[in-house]
């Protein structure tokens, strides 16, 4: 049986693996590896390796580098460690491939490591364009170092072969994500209302918003304080907010959060992780999305729910008709929140998929491989 070792550091990517995870652990042609590393590790982030052990995985290495955002430098010093302590894994695994996602900066060393290893690497969701955030930059050199391809689209397939010069090896498949709103058995509302303490007869809001990082600390506080102080003002509504990840700046955005949740309790909720489940059974739920999470782009337009995707961090992506797109200051936010107020349910957009990709993928493997 081929070691096939997937490799998660946050609880977004992880969300999106762990179909394909189970499809390749119960296959009889190869043999599943698991290593956790990254921002699952931390508390103030959820510690969301748990959410790993429960839903029955075995975890082969855990890699912690000590993660910490607190300054661009520290992440550098973070990623440089993760280069050493990769090697010491792969060593000890001796995968047949290995298995990354996305575009988050943790991949650049463990790519790399794996690429002077002679590992074979299999991209997902490459070939995407986010010109906002120095994610853009990360995913095509993960696309130049990999050798299998599952890119989400086909205009995303083209970009790789453009980059690659062959299309070898590139299938779009769609986009795993969509997957979890046929297999995962999700929350109803009034499910949530008791789980998350809210009133079922208020219309909900999901807020997430990640730093754009190439923009200041500045900016991007700004952002979600002027975003917090308009949601505060709809009336029967309430706001669930999900801690920014791990990027540099997020720290300071989850405990600003976590001071307003405690001026207004019964307005604003703080998850730091609602673990998949309920982040997709939520995202049904709501009146709108808003912030810049890739889910509003991906997977909202699955379900037909409108979507205010605040700044430049997913700027280049396809936006289907539920996005309101707007820049981050306060009058534009507030403009783009009334429309999405105001606006129905959206039909619903299959552009980045229909579901069971990690169907497609496997059988893929299974010929390929």
């Amino acid at each position: 049986m081929k070691k096939i070792c997937f490799v998660t550091a946050t609880r977004a990517e992880y969300g999106l693996l762990k179909w394909l995870m189970k499809e390749v652990e119960k296959s009889k042609e190869f043999e599943l590896q698991v290593v956790v590393t990254g921002a699952h590790l931390l508390k103030e982030h959820g510690h969301t390796i748990d959410n790993i052990r429960e839903d029955g995985f075995n975890i082969n290495e855990i890699v912690d580098v000590k993660l910490e955002t607190t300054s661009k430098e520290a992440i550098a010093e973070s990623m440089g460690r993760m280069s050493q302590l990769f090697s010491h894994a792969f060593s000890r695994l001796s995968p047949n491939y290995v298995v990354v996602l996305g575009d988050r900066y943790e991949l650049l060393p463990i790519v790399n490591t794996a690429f002077v290893m002679c590992v074979p690497i299999i991209h997902i969701s490459g070939g995407d364009v986010t010109e906002g955030a120095i994610d853009n930059g990360i995913r095509n050199a993960v696309t130049m170092l990999s050798e299998y391809h599952f890119p989400g689209t086909r205009n995303s397939a083209e970009n790789i072969n453009r980059m690659r010069g062959s299309n070898k090896n590139i299938w779009p498949v769609g986009e795993l994500g969509l997957d979890s709103f046929y297999r995962e058995p999700l929350m109803n509302r009034e499910e949530l209302a008791d789980n998350l303490n809210l009133d079922v007869k208020c219309d909900w809001v999901l807020f997430t918003f990640h730093p754009e990082t190439k923009e200041s600390l500045d900016y991007n506080f700004s952002a979600v304080k002027n975003t917090i102080a308009l949601l505060s003002d709809i009336k029967n509504t309430q706001v669930v907010a999900t801690y920014s990840n791990a990027d540099y700046g997020g720290n300071a955005i989850n405990d600003y959060l976590e001071g307003i949740s405690k001026q207004f309790p019964e307005k604003i909720r703080v998850i730091p992780s609602l673990g998949n489940r309920r982040y997709l059974s939520f995202m049904k739920q709501v009146k709108f999305i808003i912030g810049n999470s890739s889910s509003g782009i991906v997977e909202a337009p699955f379900l037909g729910i409108s979507v205010v995707n605040i700044g430049d961090r997913q700027k280049g992506r396809h936006l289907c008709n539920n996005i309101i797109q707007t820049v981050a200051d306060k009058k534009s936010v507030k403009v783009a929140i009334e429309k999405a107020l105001n606006s129905s349910r959206c039909s619903k957009d299959y552009y980045w998929g229909e579901g069971h990709t990690a169907e497609r993928i496997i059988e893929i493997l299974k010929k390929e491989l």
